[in-house]
């Protein structure tokens, strides 16, 4: 490419290249702005403060053009690297290096996969020693690397290096000048930094997308949405999908960095509202997030469809800071009505959104170039995806406490606090069932508060409610830690007392009859004595199952009543204690 490039500038008029070489020649001994040469012996950054620049202004000018206007009327930057923004004119760059000794080979690097079209021009001693282009709007099979770099053995003396640049996309200019152990450095380095980056995001997402397989959860979908816009995002605009992905597509190179950034906010969006429930929590806000999203995909669309890829970058670019905002103004509320796992989306919006802002307005030159600024997106997006990982580990924590919380409520009675037949018939049959299988001994005691319709009738359902969980207070105390209570109906309640046989079910029957009747309630200006029949039945041939058992109790159960209540009934055969 070096040598077809070199054949262009060939090609032009002989008068035109005599013109050339001598505004070359007058400027450089009439020009005002003088410049230091910088030393080629070992790698650095060309500090913009030591080159100069000026932005062309209609025809694109010839190099020897060029380089007699920069030395004429070139200006300095004060900034530490340069930067002109989305959308600037083609600027000409200017600077002087020397080699001292002999011939030294070096790449001269610029640090943006997204630039259009970059001519690099190399003099020494006025004389044309390197050319060539690189750029996006080249395929990528033309380039080494992801950035745009130029290899040339540099001659003894001093040499000027010119270069000029033209994209619509922003003009950031890092610009280095590496010996080839540094260059192959410099590519390991940033190739074990993205290996890592790409890993963890990679292995999160596909976490995120089985969870949402095997828990069919909205919130892991468009979580792992989220992160595959931001992992194709950082592919685009690092120049590894370039590089990996599309080789052969400049065009869409062109237009994919933009998409792919309103991609990232449409993404953010739609996790945003299932994870915080905006629709429902937050309508208003939901609103705001519904109006955002339209515009970007509607400026996206139509942009894409015009060709017009400088409108396509103002909308992403100015598309971030509202998405930033609502982000953070989204988990601030959450936060403020109790949402417990907003907490973590908060701190994930404040960190991801604050350095996505931070990269956007250093990329597009509106706050100082610092490579900590340039790659915050990366770090603070490593941060947010641990936070937001936390959140929805915590949110389906809360969500599995609640749903166990449910499902105890919906296996409990809620005026005693007991298991209802729901829940006794889940706790009941591996305890029945273990008893029976190894010939365990296990008794069932019914029990029933006598004349209940009674009292109900003579002191109100208020007062009957006091003396149901009277007695429940009574069997919870009375009873061992394994043993099962239920209240199985109105004012019938179930004992179920493992290794335990007829005699110890008696006894504890007895002192249960004996300690209840001795009681009195008190409530609603009433106070009273009641007392309970209880059936016992225990478990032998010929049962087999436990209704077969709650039938066996419930016939001592009506044997007690029958004989005058307040007493224990085991077998018809035994009198009632």
């Amino acid at each position: 490419m070096p040598e077809l490039f070199l054949m262009k500038v060939a090609k032009r008029s002989t008068t035109g290249r005599l013109l050339g070489l001598l505004l070359v020649l007058f400027f450089s001994v009439f020009s005002n702005p003088s410049q230091a040469s910088l030393n080629l012996k070992n790698s650095f950054s060309v500090d913009p403060k030591g080159l100069f620049f000026f932005k062309e202004s209609g025809t694109e000018l010839e190099y020897p053009e060029a380089l007699a206007h920069i030395r004429r009327s070139g200006q300095t930057s004060s900034h530490n690297i340069l930067n002109f923004g989305l959308g600037a004119e083609p600027v000409w760059l200017s600077f002087n290096v020397f080699n001292r000794e002999q011939a030294v080979t070096r790449y001269l690097q610029i640090e943006n996969s997204w630039l259009d079209k970059i001519d690099v021009y190399v003099l020494n001693q006025g004389a044309l020693q390197y050319a060539n282009s690189s750029g996006d709007s080249y395929n990528y099979g033309e380039r080494n690397n992801r950035f745009f770099s130029f290899l040339h053995t540099y001659q003894p003396g001093e040499s000027t290096i010119l270069i000029r640049i033209e994209t619509l996309d922003p003009q950031l200019l890092p610009i280095f000048v590496y010996t080839p152990d540094d260059y192959i450095e410099r590519i390991q380095e940033s190739g074990y930094l993205y290996g890592i980056i790409y890993g963890f995001l990679i292995a999160l997402l596909i976490y995120n997308a089985l969870l949402f397989l095997s828990l069919k959860s909205r919130r892991y979908l468009f979580y792992s949405l989220y992160l595959a816009t931001f992992i194709a995002l950082n592919l685009g605009y690092t120049g590894h999908g370039y590089q990996w992905l599309w080789p052969d597509q400049p065009k869409f190179q062109n237009t994919i960095i933009p998409l792919l950034m309103i991609a990232y906010a449409l993404g953010g969006m739609l996790f945003a509202r299932v994870f915080l429930e905006l629709p429902s929590r937050f309508p208003r806000l939901n609103l705001s997030f519904n109006l955002l999203g339209g515009v970007l995909l509607f400026c996206g669309i139509l942009f894409l469809l015009l060709d017009d890829v400088l409108s396509l970058l103002y909308t992403a670019f100015i598309g971030i800071v509202p998405f930033a905002l609502l982000m953070i103004i989204a988990g601030a509320c959450a936060c403020l009505n109790g949402v417990k796992e907003a907490r973590y989306f908060l701190g994930a919006a404040v960190f991801a959104m604050i350095s996505a802002v931070i990269t956007a307005f250093t990329v597009s030159g509106i706050v100082e170039y610092k490579a900590i600024g340039f790659h915050a997106v990366e770090y603070g997006m490593l941060i947010e995806a641990v936070l937001f990982a936390l959140a929805l580990a915590y949110q389906f924590r809360i969500n599995q406490e609640e749903k166990v919380a449910a499902q105890q409520l919906a296996d409990r009675d809620q005026l005693t606090g007991l298991y209802n037949r729901r829940g006794f018939d889940k706790v009941m049959e591996p305890v029945f069932g273990n008893a029976y299988r190894h010939h365990r001994e296990l008794c069932l005691l019914v029990l029933d508060i006598d004349h209940f319709k009674a009292i109900n009738d003579r002191h109100g359902h208020g007062y009957g409610d006091l003396v149901l969980t009277d007695l429940a207070k009574v069997l919870q105390h009375e009873l061992r830690a394994g043993d099962l209570i239920a209240r199985w109906g109105g004012e019938e309640f179930l004992l179920l007392l493992p290794e335990t046989n007829h005699m110890e079910a008696v006894t504890l029957a007895e002192r249960l009859i004996r300690n209840i009747s001795n009681r009195e309630v008190e409530g609603d200006g009433v106070q009273e004595h009641y007392t309970v029949s209880i059936g016992i039945a225990e478990l032998k041939p010929p049962i087999v199952s436990f209704k077969q058992l709650l039938v066996e109790a419930d016939k001592h159960l009506y044997r007690a009543k029958e004989t005058g209540r307040n007493k224990a009934c085991y077998q018809q055969v035994t009198p009632c204690c």
